[in-house]
């Protein structure tokens, strides 16, 4: 059980999960006769061939909940459709009922839970459908907001487009709907005190700490101007003035160096105001190894040149052990206890949902 990326939802079951492992295919072994004897042959054993796997242990109904069935037809159907009605090649007959079972175990508890939720009076529509996917969206931590747009956007989409495309889908209103009745019926009763929050802070001090550097390690930040090795030598004069203007930006403000890695940095670093965090001998090219053990803590560069580009080098300082405060992390274990607690909650709300309605599955002798 586990939430999707964008409908709250909880009863996605990864129902063909391992269809790309492989089985082994026939080889053949060489066994060698006994030494010494002068008739000695290579005799060649065939491993024998894996089954291959099929649905024959399928009922015709698979499974049935609140007078509805999931026939063998269109368990087959929901399993093989991205596959083009074969089972892939490495699919072993353990796997496959596996996903078989799976796929029953989801059908009775979507179908349960969609149930109770029409019984209680949440109508699937499609106005329903925007409303709460919107308050999903608005209650999403940002981090997990810019990962659903990431994707999204890997897919062509945005969130507009994607509540476009899916709010007319009844299985995307039923969803939404679902999500809508555990929200009210769970979530809402779900609750973490700050009393609760400090407890778990201080019980768990190991969590909040981060251990000091080791003292052979160097730790630097730098502002990178990318060339690359066959760049001609107009685009690397380019590029050497733009990291010269940028020292000499800094060597009257050195208090600059974060913004300007942010803003000009052609490393990943950047976005961590430069920062390459600690790192062992050896682990940097030579160049920029030897700039940053020739600097003094906070100390800044001249220009370093290496096969990635310009550099600007400030060596910071190793760090000792550090542990954050109460205050640097309160909010994020709340939102890790509630989202524990909600896991737990809404558990147990689907399994006394799937219980009452006492589904059949079937597949389970």
């Amino acid at each position: 059980m586990k939430k999707t990326s964008f409908a709250i939802l909880t009863l996605t079951v990864a129902a063909t999960a391992g269809f790309a492992v492989e089985t082994p295919k026939p080889a053949q072994a060489a066994v060698q006769p006994p030494a010494g004897k002068a008739d000695s042959k290579v005799v060649k054993a065939t491993v024998p061939a894996v089954p291959k796997a099929n649905f024959d242990f399928l009922p015709e109904t698979v499974a049935e909940v609140n007078g509805q069935k999931l026939t063998k037809a269109e368990l087959v159907k929901k399993l093989l459709g991205p596959t083009d009605g074969k089972i892939p090649d490495g699919v072993t007959q353990e796997m496959l009922n596996s996903a078989a079972n799976a796929m029953a175990v989801q059908f009775i508890q979507t179908t349960a839970v969609l149930d109770a939720a029409l019984k209680a009076g949440y109508k699937p529509s499609q106005e329903m459908a925007e409303k709460e996917f919107s308050k999903f969206l608005k209650k999403v931590p940002e981090f997990q907001l810019d990962q659903i747009k990431k994707v999204l956007a890997r897919q062509g989409m945005t969130i507009e487009s994607f509540i476009a495309k899916n709010k007319s889908k009844k299985e995307f209103q039923e969803q939404m709907a679902v999500s809508a009745f555990f929200e009210d019926k769970v979530f809402n009763k779900c609750t973490v005190t700050d009393k609760e929050v400090k407890e778990y802070y201080d019980k768990n001090p190991d969590a909040f700490k981060t251990p000091a550097d080791s003292p052979d390690s160097l730790r630097a930040s730098h502002i990178l101007i990318a060339v690359k090795e066959n760049d001609d030598s107009k685009t690397k004069a380019e590029a050497k003035a733009k990291a010269e203007k940028l020292l000499a930006l800094l060597k009257k403000d050195a208090k600059l160096f974060g913004e300007l890695a942010a803003k000009e940095s052609a490393c990943p670093s950047g976005k961590n105001e430069g920062s390459l965090g600690a790192f062992q001998k050896g682990q940097m090219v030579p160049e920029f190894e030897k700039a940053v053990v020739n600097l003094k803590d906070g100390e800044i560069s001249a220009i370093v040149e290496t096969k990635f580009g310009y550099h600007i080098i400030r060596r910071d300082p190793l760090q000792k052990e550090k542990v954050k405060t109460f205050d640097e992390v309160k909010d994020k274990i709340k939102m890790s206890l509630e989202q524990k607690e909600k896991q737990e909650a809404l558990q147990a709300f689907i399994n006394k949902i799937t219980d009452e309605a006492k589904g059949k599955n079937y597949l389970k002798k």
